[in-house]
């Protein structure tokens, strides 16, 4: 069995992990530019298969500059500068789903706490699974944010394509 079947992972994928690239005098170019072909590689495909093309280029820098250039920066209704209070993340999202499958598979909503506080080994409780149903849960702001950002993406196409001088 190959590593790339124990954690169902592509083998570019593995340099995504590195960490940064030590630089010295000492450092030969040619061995520095074959760390970052792969590096590059992995990049490139972690983005929807994106390949060494330029349009796989021209995808990457419309992605590098939404994600990171200041200029491209994105506010949405559902920010939480907007709405103030407490960001709201996946603990409770990942909680209530876990319960809501144990239940598909036919355990009553106690049986299904059960199951999930033995299975966290003390991390939730089993009052706390019982009760992730009955709380209103909004789904976490990374999520809700989706809409805008593909939003974005789009605008950001389009607005290259009209620059485009191709």
């Amino acid at each position: 069995m190959s590593e790339e079947d124990d954690d169902h992972l592509p083998a570019w994928a593995e340099a995504l992990g590195r960490g940064p690239i030590p630089v010295t005098e000492h450092t030969n170019e040619d061995e520095l530019a074959e760390e970052m072909a792969v590096r590059l590689d992995a990049l490139l495909r972690s983005l929807n298969g994106l390949g060494p093309t330029a349009a796989g280029w021209r995808e990457l820098a419309l992605e590098l500059a939404l994600r990171y250039e200041p200029l491209f920066k994105i506010e949405t209704p559902v920010d939480r500068e907007s709405l103030g209070g407490r960001p709201v993340g996946w603990q409770n999202f990942t909680l209530r789903s876990n319960m809501k499958a144990e239940m598909r598979k036919g355990k009553s909503q106690a049986e299904a706490a059960r199951t999930i506080a033995k299975a966290s080994k003390g991390k939730i409780s089993f009052k706390t699974a019982n009760n992730a149903l009955s709380r209103k849960s909004q789904a976490p702001d990374s999520i809700r944010r989706w809409t805008y950002e593909w939003k974005a993406a789009r605008a950001i196409r389009a607005a290259a394509d009209k620059l485009s001088q191709e």
